[in-house]
């Protein structure tokens, strides 16, 4: 027995499904630290075979194939002997109360050449081969004639359990003799002895029957014995004669005896019948079944025409076209409408946005045109005022004095300023100067507060027109998306004709 490929799903430390692959392996090994699997291998391949593992103590571990947790664990071994390749399979399973058995189990002899990594494909079982065994009660019989072995020796030499391994050594003569029997295939030895032992009992018979009967012939001379060999040629053609007959007459005598017993078979039913009477309304019994059977074919044909109907329109709804995709074409069209509209009432405010823009750019414009206009009367106050007082030294030194404050030309205290004199250029120029100073500075004011109203107006635009540029992406990504979709009329009829036939 040599394997060739070993899977298992839910099998002990294997949750997952697992696949050891033995192809074109003449030596192996399998390395690993404590608790890793390595002996969880060999257990898989001898619970495949035999559906118990040693170290389990026998089948009422069963229990110990499952991973934690899980409630079904599969196994499949793919291995040759003699030249045949076989797959053997188990699967077992915990019910839900909590009891752990074998779901099923199956030997099958896979055809000639069969690709084993075809089986990553997910092939049916009835792809494997011809079924040798489908039950766990099949597999012991069925893995002995294929492996050879049955359990105890199986594991005692080929899979030698951990801490069993110089039981074969240590095994009695007759035990290993017998072990080396079934591993070389000597049995067909003992076979042979047998059936020749029988054969030359069978002779030896012969023979002495044949001698008792030369010894009572010592008296028979040529004639007689040319007579004995014509009477046994005519024994033998009529022997051949009875032989061919005989089959015919076996024939005969058992078309007699069946035809015998459907004689008094019908007798006996005729003897019956004599006696039985049709019950009342049997007319009346027999125009109602006919009635419904009548009513049945009708109901038959009915039901034909139905499903030929529903085939019909499952086909139209199935060439309608995908209902999902209609809706969503229908949607994008809905949603085109929605966007457009938006876009529209974005324009619009991107308009007003940029009318309200140049305009408050005007009002700016002129603001600053008016604060230029008053700072250039600002400074012609200042020249004038200058001019005045470079004419009324007096007066203009008059501004700068306070009362009780030192003249700033004697240097004797002034108790009183006198009143700058009316008329005078220096209190024109003063008060010139204070009017240009005071229609610049609300010059400036509306300038900043304009220019600040305009800004504001610029981030209202530039927001306005991002909004306006997103919306026409989003047109533009729905206008490829419609390209060449029906109208939105069509794809509603589409959708009612979809409601009709599922209706």
């Amino acid at each position: 027995m040599r394997p060739m490929r070993l899977d298992m799903a839910g099998f002990t430390v294997f949750r997952e499904e697992t696949t050891v692959d033995f192809t074109d392996a003449d030596f192996f090994a399998l390395v690993g630290p404590t608790g890793s699997g390595k002996s969880t291998v060999l257990d898989a391949i001898c619970f495949a075979l035999y559906g118990t593992v040693p170290r389990w103590g026998g089948t009422r571990g069963l229990a110990n194939a499952l991973a934690p947790s899980a409630t079904e664990a599969r196994v499949r071994l793919v291995f040759e002997s003699a030249g045949d390749r076989y797959v053997a399979t188990r699967v077992v399973r915990r019910d839900g109360r909590g009891t752990v058995k074998t779901a099923n189990a199956g030997l099958q002899l896979m055809p000639p050449g069969f690709d084993i990594t075809k089986l990553d494909t997910g092939l049916s079982p009835e792809d494997l081969g011809e079924v040798v065994a489908g039950t766990p009660a099949e597999m012991e019989q069925a893995v002995l004639d294929a492996v050879g072995l049955p359990y105890e020796q199986f594991t005692s030499c080929v899979v030698l359990p951990q801490g069993q391994f110089a039981d074969f050594l240590h095994a009695k003569p007759a035990t290993r003799q017998q072990i080396l029997v079934n591993l070389l295939g000597l049995g067909v030895y003992e076979e042979v002895q047998k059936k020749a032992t029988e054969r030359a009992g069978h002779a030896e018979a012969k023979l002495e029957a044949v001698d008792k009967m030369l010894g009572g012939l010592a008296d028979v001379d040529e004639e007689s014995l040319t007579a004995a060999r014509d009477r046994v040629d005519r024994m033998r053609e009529l022997a051949g004669a009875v032989a061919a007959a005989v089959p015919e007459l076996e024939r005969a005598r058992a078309t007699a005896r069946e035809q015998a017993a459907a004689l008094a078979a019908l007798d006996a039913e005729l003897t019956v019948l004599t006696g039985v009477r049709p019950p009342d309304g049997t007319a009346e019994l027999a125009r109602a079944v006919a009635a419904a059977r009548t009513a049945a074919d009708e109901a038959a044909t009915a039901v034909g025409l139905a499903e030929e109907r529903e085939e019909k329109l499952r086909g139209e709804l199935a060439a309608a076209g995908d209902e999902s995709a209609l809706r969503v074409q229908l949607k994008a069209y809905a949603d085109r409408e929605r966007l457009a509209g938006d876009a529209a009432a974005v324009r619009a405010a991107v308009d007003a946005a940029q009318a309200e823009h140049d305009a408050a750019a005007g009002a700016l414009a002129a603001a600053r045109a008016e604060a230029e206009r008053a700072e250039a009367e600002l400074e012609a106050a200042f020249r004038a005022h200058e001019e005045a007082k470079a004419t009324d030294q007096a007066v203009a030194l008059r501004a700068h004095l306070v009362d009780g404050g030192p003249c700033p030309v004697c240097e004797q205290p002034v108790p009183k300023v006198p009143a700058v004199p009316k008329g005078s250029a220096v209190a024109r120029a003063l008060a010139a100067g204070k009017a240009a100073r005071a229609a610049s500075e609300a010059a400036k004011r509306v300038v900043q507060e304009r220019d600040a109203a305009a800004r504001e107006l610029d981030r209202v635009l530039l927001r306005a027109r991002a909004e306006h540029d997103q919306l026409g992406a989003r047109l533009a990504e729905l206008d490829g998306q419609l390209a060449g979709a029906a109208t939105p009329e069509a794809l509603r009829g589409s959708l009612a004709e979809h409601a009709r036939l599922r209706r």
